[in-house]
């Protein structure tokens, strides 16, 4: 029993320094709120520290933060260095940093940035420091992290056709088996074509290359994808096949496609196109 209250004593003790210890690690508001009399605000996401932010976007997007410098002396500058893996990127400003002419005591500026793909999943940082005519300097950093977007993922892979449905028949599968090792390749220039793979010019596919594909684009409204092909004895012929857009993710691309099919007793006959992506030889 005696040991048993020498314990419970010395546990009493150790209590409040260890609920102190737990008081000291945890984050208050001056951890998320930047104070005092020289501050940089970012408009992107929070993270615990003073001057710390972070944002996450698509390689295909901008992006764009807004920047606000309050200090109790004029200011001179705001100089905002980019960093990829810690390393200063050189290729960004001037030699790495971008440097904006700042006055007075309050000062707002919209940074833009157009990411690049070499940006993706790299540790992307932006330090935004601002100077005052006394040299007095304040730092606010932001972490970016940037992801592969589906259009920029697009001329990364070769897009294998997988499936075509017949819309109009309950989605009957139509695709013949000499197509599906069929590669279709959309290359950052515009221009595209397609590996036909073994299976190739014999049965329903005899006619492979007759008429090759040359260029694609997607409309700016992002609705449709178009393809453009000739036949090989009248190549100044540009022939347009514009498919919908109904899938465009990073592994998945479905196009819909109307073909008039009533010379064969048909009609207007919608076909949807499925590709996956695999990663180019």
């Amino acid at each position: 029993m005696k040991k048993f209250k020498i314990f419970r004593i010395g546990l009493m003790l150790c209590l409040p320094l260890v609920l102190s210890c737990e008081a000291d690690d945890a984050q208050g508001p001056e951890d998320y709120f930047d104070q005092g009399d020289f501050i940089i605000e970012l408009d992107a996401q929070k993270s615990p520290g003073k001057g710390q932010y972070r944002t996450v976007l698509q390689s295909d997007e901008t992006l764009t933060v807004s920047v606000h410098v309050k200090t109790d002396q004029d200011l001179e500058s705001l100089k905002i260095k980019k960093t990829v893996n810690l390393e200063v990127d050189e290729s960004f400003g001037n030699g790495g940093t971008l440097e904006v002419q700042a006055s007075g005591t309050s000062f707002d500026y919209q940074f833009a940035y157009e990411p690049t793909v070499a940006d993706v999943d790299e540790l992307v940082g932006f330090t935004f420091t601002a100077v005052t005519d006394a040299g007095k300097t304040q730092t606010s950093d932001l972490t970016t992290v940037v992801t592969l977007s589906p259009l920029d993922n697009l001329v990364t892979k070769k897009w294998v056709w997988t499936s075509i449905k017949h819309v109009n028949e309950d989605n009957e599968e139509v695709i013949n088996d000499c197509e599906k090792d069929n590669a279709f390749l959309f290359n950052a220039d515009g221009t595209m074509s397609i590996d036909y793979g073994a299976i190739t010019g014999t049965g329903n596919c005899g006619f492979d290359g007759l008429t090759p594909y040359a260029n694609w684009y997607i409309t700016e409204d992002g609705e449709f994808f178009v393809m453009e092909k000739y036949n090989v004895f009248t190549p100044d012929i540009i022939q347009e096949e514009r498919y919908e857009i109904v899938t465009l993710s990073v592994d998945q691309l479905q196009l819909s496609l109307e073909i008039d099919l009533t010379v064969l007793g048909l009609g207007i006959e919608t076909f949807l196109y499925t590709f996956k992506p695999e990663p180019k030889d």
